[in-house]
């Protein structure tokens, strides 16, 4: 073989030799980063419920002694109804007193017109002498519910009911026992529930009339479920 030849095969060997040094090396090294796109976790808000007690939605009232009255009539049951004059608390809000009779015991139903409404809905009542201390007023209730205050009806005998957004009946009720003859006592009564499926309800403290059974005075808060 002549020179020029040898020299010419060896150039291809090292040519070929440095080729497959390099796939070697190619081969061995850690693979790219491969960049993935993380999504942040899709969450969804539910609005709270209303913070009215009455009526659901809408009201459609546009004077706070027609929501009032109504209240006391259709979610109260109150026979009859003397509606007092509106007291204004701000530009929004305020109170309306109703009594069974002329003479009867006063219930003050707070009213408001809600954010971005222009009709008024009922936020709760305070009765005259019935007093809720415990649970209070927007508080997330379990059962069994301890409730607790004062009152004053005849013989003592006052009356618990638990009720959810959209039902017509109680889901849960008791008779409790405070003062009586116009003496104002402490009482404790506990109620006994399944959750409903509704988010929201009241809870409501009453007395009736040793005549025919009816509401007489109610005080009225908004519970979570």
């Amino acid at each position: 073989m002549t020179g020029s030849r040898r020299a010419l095969v060896i150039l291809v060997v090292i040519v070929v030799v440095a080729l497959g040094s390099w796939a070697l090396v190619a081969n061995t090294r850690s693979p790219a980063p491969t960049t993935t796109t993380t999504r942040a976790p899709v969450t969804t808000t539910t609005a709270p419920p209303s913070s009215a007690v009455w009526p659901l939605g809408r009201s459609g009232y546009a004077n706070p002694r027609a929501v009032a009255r109504a209240f006391a009539l259709r979610y109260l049951a109150m026979p009859t109804v003397v509606t007092g004059a509106y007291r204004a608390g701000d530009s929004r809000s305020g109170e309306v007193e109703v009594r069974p009779s002329a003479r009867g015991p006063v219930t003050t139903v707070l009213v408001r017109r809600l954010s971005g409404a222009a009709t008024w809905s009922v936020l709760g009542t305070v009765g005259q002498d019935l007093t809720i201390t415990s649970p209070p007023s927007l508080s997330v209730v379990r059962s069994p519910l301890t409730v607790t205050g004062t009152s004053t009806a005849f013989e003592g005998v006052a009356n618990l009911e638990l009720r959810a957004d959209g039902e017509a009946a109680p889901i849960a009720s008791a008779v409790v026992h405070g003062g009586s003859m116009g003496v104002v006592g402490p009482f404790r009564g506990v109620l006994h529930f399944t959750t409903p499926s509704a988010r929201a309800g009241a809870l409501i403290l009453f007395t009736r009339s040793a005549k025919d059974g009816s509401v007489t005075v109610a005080s009225v808060m908004r519970v979570w479920y």
